[in-house]
């Protein structure tokens, strides 16, 4: 694994941000070839994301997309390391995270604040204004949790 393949799957979620859009797993695993081990293909994902942002505020991961619209586990289990009380909150407590329901709650709403991020970056130039996207996300997010209990 290179740092360009690294570099190649950042731009490509960067991309999608900007468009508003999801990016298929099959997207991701088109960028290997067919005898690179799943394991590296993930860990280039992994690194992709960070290079885009901190984890623990936000996560372009969540832009990945399997057939039912979901990210993989790979992006709830680092969600769930990175932000364990908001993941706790929506997910309860010592939950096993199988909840399709609770699942799309939390990717839909980070969904929201990559976007935001991504639009604002590119029309500032940098990441200043995120404090605010944060602030709203989180309420966003509040007022869906609200509304499922």
């Amino acid at each position: 694994m290179t740092m360009d393949r690294t570099t190649e799957i950042a731009a490509m979620l960067l991309r999608a941000a900007r468009r508003r859009k999801l990016v298929r797993y099959k997207e991701l695993h088109a960028l290997f070839g067919r005898t690179e081990p799943l394991q590296s293909r993930y860990r280039a994902l992994d690194e992709a994301v960070r290079l885009l942002s901190d984890c623990a505020t936000l996560d372009y991961g969540c832009l990945m997309s399997l057939d039912n619209g979901l990210p993989a586990d790979d992006f709830f289990n680092r969600f769930r390391r990175a932000r364990p009380r908001e993941y706790e909150k929506i997910m309860g407590f010592a939950s096993a995270g199988r909840s399709p329901i609770k699942k799309r709650l939390i990717a839909d709403a980070e969904r929201a604040r990559v976007f935001e991020h991504a639009l604002q970056t590119a029309a500032s130039g940098d990441a200043s204004a995120w404090s605010d996207v944060k602030a709203q996300s989180r309420e966003r997010l509040a007022g869906a949790v609200t509304a499922l209990e």
